[in-house]
């Protein structure tokens, strides 16, 4: 996810091309249902814009992820449950992450994650808190962070979208069902050489050469928004640098229910 509050330095690099589509707000969801046919935009800045006018008013939500980690010796499970709240200075999550490897124990590990800072504790334990160092020399604890980052990234629906806006195309919109809600499906495709030619980044304009280069040179995504123009569900393929490719299939729900999200006080990190 890109645009305006990105997180500095280290994750600005992360190259995260599949997320096309991740105060509170205390409305109720459910009281502003439009009942009239579903909305749809065949124009990217269009669609973009009709969502983020709506996440203006539902900033927060529930997010759930199932997906699979490919590049490995082994396709590793990858989950993850909690809650969203989407900012101007960023994407906040808290949740769950269980990552399953074949003919292991699924391990379960907390996240919390604020504009610039991403903390973990492991789930069984409890506190405190550990701030996840960046830099870090243990390449595991650098996996777990990029693949939490991801994760919280995916709960922003619209900043890839912007950023890659000139690069996408709205390739189909078509009716469908999201868990008992209808919605529209957008397929999204984006043309990953000229997205290298626009991206003002020069690390990740090198990244997304290096895709084309590798014959990667187009990029689709789904995304399921309902009839209030919020997402109901993405579907997404990310390319995670040190830990292969990520596939995840996303679904929000509860959108503008109140969530609590903040990093913990100083008495409860190490």
């Amino acid at each position: 996810m890109g645009g305006a509050g990105r997180r500095p330095g280290w994750w600005s690099v992360l190259l995260v091309l599949g997320v096309l589509l991740t105060g509170c707000v205390s409305r109720d969801v459910d009281s502003a249902e439009p009942t009239t046919a579903l909305p749809r935009y065949y124009d990217v800045a269009q669609l973009s814009a009709a969502i983020s006018e709506r996440l203006g008013m539902y900033r927060t939500a529930r997010l759930s992820v199932r997906g699979e980690i490919a590049g490995q010796p082994a396709a590793t499970q990858v989950s993850g449950d909690g809650v969203i709240r989407l900012a101007g200075d960023g994407v906040s999550a808290q949740f769950t992450q269980s990552v399953r490897r074949p003919g292991a124990p699924p391990v379960q590990t907390e996240f919390l994650v604020v504009p610039g800072q991403v903390y973990q504790r492991h789930a069984e334990s409890g506190p405190p808190w550990v701030l996840v160092d960046a830099g870090s020399a243990d390449s595991a604890d650098r996996r777990r962070a990029i693949l939490a980052d991801a994760i919280a990234d995916s709960g922003d629906p619209t900043a890839n979208l912007v950023r890659y806006a000139d690069a996408t195309l709205v390739a189909d919109a078509a009716d469908d069902v999201v868990d008992g809600i209808a919605a529209v499906r957008y397929e999204l495709v984006v043309d990953l050489a000229r997205a290298a030619v626009l991206e003002p980044d020069p690390a990740l304009r090198v990244q997304l050469e290096q895709q084309v280069r590798a014959g990667f040179t187009r990029i689709t995504s789904t995304l399921w928004v309902d009839a209030a123009n919020r997402p109901v569900g993405s579907h997404t393929r990310q390319e995670l640098p040190g830990v292969g490719t990520l596939t995840l299939t996303s679904r929000y729900r509860d959108w503008g229910r109140p969530v609590q999200i903040a990093a913990p006080p100083p008495g409860r990190t190490r």
